[in-house]
């Protein structure tokens, strides 16, 4: 998956080259309002999540349908979003792939034993 995304996103630089598209550039609101934060400022990775899924809907949807109004071929416009999702939205830690298994902890068992 990865190496397909990273042909696309090489294979739509020419295509974005010759359709003058831009990188997909969002920006960081204010929590529950539409100003902008101040440069220097940080949000919380629970904020800057939300922000993220606000970014999708306000603006990369809006972009995506910007240029496929423009006569762009669509599976560049498409490909243009899936790359702005991979950069942002992707989860980057890898769960599931242990070098060696986890130690099983030692539990004592208790028994009745009847005379």
């Amino acid at each position: 998956m990865f190496y397909k995304s990273l042909f696309m996103l090489v294979f739509a630089n020419m295509f974005n080259q010759a359709y003058q598209m831009r990188n997909i550039e969002c920006p960081l609101w204010v929590p529950g309002t539409n100003q902008i934060l101040p440069a220097g400022v940080e949000l919380s990775p629970p904020l800057k999540l939300k922000n993220l899924a606000r970014c999708y809907c306000e603006v990369v949807k809006v972009e995506e349908k910007r240029c496929i109004d423009a006569n762009i071929p669509k599976n560049l416009c498409k490909a243009r979003t899936a790359a702005w999702i991979e950069d942002n939205l992707q989860i980057r830690k890898r769960y599931g792939q242990v070098s060696a298994p986890a130690p099983l902890p030692r539990r004592d068992r208790m028994m009745n034993v009847e005379p």
